[in-house]
């Protein structure tokens, strides 16, 4: 940390690198603690991620791609159990189901491209009803957004014409381990999907067939 001279206000210095910020990430979740959803100070974390300056350089070996699929899920690091750092690649025109992230934090960062957020409440009742767009976002390159279950639901789209890469972080881990949920927009139906299998993990293209939402 650097402090201004003339104001006296600290100011934190920029990341310079794709893996400075997986040191940094790793770092603040700790050697003990961030396992626990309280324990993760979500603030700290965006701001990390805020502090890097996308380069393609940088992550350009994790960004694996298959045009046969709406994205791919790409492992760079699991923090020593307590989160999934995770770089998605999405094919253009292509997108995610409405889905949950079983309790855990989710920060996302656009590395490239552009992406849109829809956000939608939690189904009630039994009976089928279709789902409703609460309210839209659009991300562009080096953007910072954050999602839990008590926000509620979303789905996340490429409407453009190029591919889009953006960065997630998933603290804890429980999606990875326990899986979640997917939604139905025309009813509200919900499903558990299995995301413990990744398209690459730290570069190297996985053998086993990856499920996605």
């Amino acid at each position: 940390m650097t402090t201004a001279a003339t104001s006296g206000i600290a100011t934190l210095q920029p990341v310079d690198t794709f893996d400075e910020l997986v040191e940094e990430i790793r770092r603040q979740l700790g050697l003990t603690s961030g396992i626990d959803s309280e324990d993760v100070d979500v603030e700290q974390l965006m701001d990390a991620m805020r502090r890097y300056t996308s380069d393609s350089s940088d992550w350009n070996k994790y960004a694996h791609t298959d045009l046969s699929r709406n994205y791919t899920r790409n492992g760079v690091d699991d923090m020593n159990y307590k989160a999934n750092l995770l770089v998605l690649v999405w094919n253009p025109g292509k997108g995610s189901l409405i889905h949950d992230h079983a309790d855990a934090h989710c920060i996302m960062k656009i590395l490239q491209g552009e992406l849109v957020e829809s956000i939608y409440k939690w189904p009630e009742g039994d009976k089928p009803r279709r789902m409703h767009v609460e309210r839209r976002a659009e991300y562009h390159e080096n953007d910072v957004t954050y999602m839990h279950d008590k926000i509620g639901l979303h789905r996340i789209c490429n409407e453009t014409e190029k591919p889009a890469v953006s960065l997630h972080l998933y603290t804890p881990p429980w999606a990875a381990k326990y899986g979640c949920l997917a939604f139905d927009e025309r009813t509200g139906k919900q499903i558990k999907v299995n995301l413990s299998n990744l398209y690459s993990d730290k570069g190297v293209i996985c053998s086993r067939r990856a499920d996605h939402v």
